[in-house]
């Protein structure tokens, strides 16, 4: 999967519920691997460009498909 197919993803919690969309990814350029993704979280302040920014570890990505499930456990913003 490219990094741009990755980009504007739906992140989607345990629960079901969208928590944003991927905006960035973190990048472990010595060992070409992906750290984290980093989302513009998804509410109505995200909608007019102020939604808060969070970063979500690869460890607590579940799959990657249609859209990104996330494990469940906590992100660090």
């Amino acid at each position: 999967m490219k990094i741009n197919e990755i980009k504007g993803k739906d992140v989607i919690d345990t629960q079901g519920n969208k928590i944003g969309e991927v905006e960035d990814l973190e990048l472990d350029l010595r060992n070409r691997k992906i750290e984290a993704i980093i989302l513009r979280e998804g509410n109505l302040s995200a909608k007019v460009g102020v939604g808060e920014e969070r970063t979500i570890p690869c460890s607590m990505v579940d799959k990657i498909g249609d859209k990104i499930l996330l494990r469940s456990g906590r992100s660090r913003s």
